[in-house]
């Protein structure tokens, strides 16, 4: 499909969604003064400086100061982690005094952090990243909205692999939570060790009951027969002989 372009002519639509967005993120606005008058200027260190002034209409009074800055600000990273290490701080510096930062960090082809604003006495701590190899740029944007436009491996770029610190947090946990089930566990077994004495010394106690108990019912009921009847019961208890037996009766 073509599209008719007032003086392009026919063009063609593309078929591809490009993602524009890393294109976009390098696109500034032109900073400049809105037309005034009434405004006062002076040449100061080879520059030329406008202050304030009123609109053209004379309803806005402006309270600004503008000037021409061409040079462009440098960054510099000033503190930065060491490679294979669980260092995760950034500091930068800059040419310019009163400049802003502005940061992204890349991993392989995807961005992880966009363009993002610090200053130097914030700078950047990325400890929440894992284990990997990262690229991070870093420009400084002067008062006057220039920004770096040069990157340059050591100075405002950045390669490093970052290994995460040891999770002492957690392991100080489940080393908690293991040596609670292992207490918890030694007194269970505490527990059912003394429940199971304590059913074999009931259990001992009840036979002994019962055994008392069935031996005072015969002691009762033998008490209850005539005298001779507990004699013949005496001498067959005590498994007597037939001469001894004979012997008694002769007496």
């Amino acid at each position: 499909a073509e599209v008719d372009v007032h003086g392009l002519g026919n063009v063609a639509v593309p078929q591809i969604k490009h993602n524009v967005s890393s294109v976009v993120e390098e696109l500034f606005c032109r900073r400049i003064p809105r037309s005034r008058c009434y405004s006062a200027s002076a040449f100061l260190d080879n520059r030329v400086v406008t202050v304030g002034g009123k609109s053209s209409n004379s309803t806005t009074l402006y309270r600004d100061v503008w000037t021409r800055d061409e040079t462009f600000p440098r960054a510099f990273i000033s503190l930065k982690p060491k490679s294979r290490t669980s260092q995760s701080k950034f500091v930068f510096d800059s040419s310019e005094a009163g400049a802003y930062f502005e940061y992204k960090i890349i991993k392989g082809n995807d961005d992880i952090i966009p363009w993002s604003v610090t200053t130097k006495s914030m700078g950047v701590d990325v400890s929440w990243i894992g284990r990997g190899w990262y690229t991070l740029f870093v420009r400084s944007v002067d008062p006057s909205g220039n920004r770096d436009v040069l990157f340059s491996n050591e100075v405002n770029v950045f390669s490093w692999y970052y290994v995460p610190p040891i999770p002492w947090g957690v392991l100080s946990g489940c080393a908690l939570a293991t040596l609670a089930l292992v207490v918890g566990g030694y007194f269970e077994y505490r527990r059912r060790k003394r429940r199971a004495v304590m059913e074999r010394f009931t259990l001992r106690r009840m036979r002994r009951k019962f055994k008392l108990k069935s031996n005072g019912a015969e002691l009762t009921y033998q008490s209850s027969l005539p005298r001779d009847v507990q004699n013949i019961d005496k001498v067959v208890g005590g498994h007597s002989t037939p001469h001894q037996s004979r012997r008694s009766s002769s007496l």
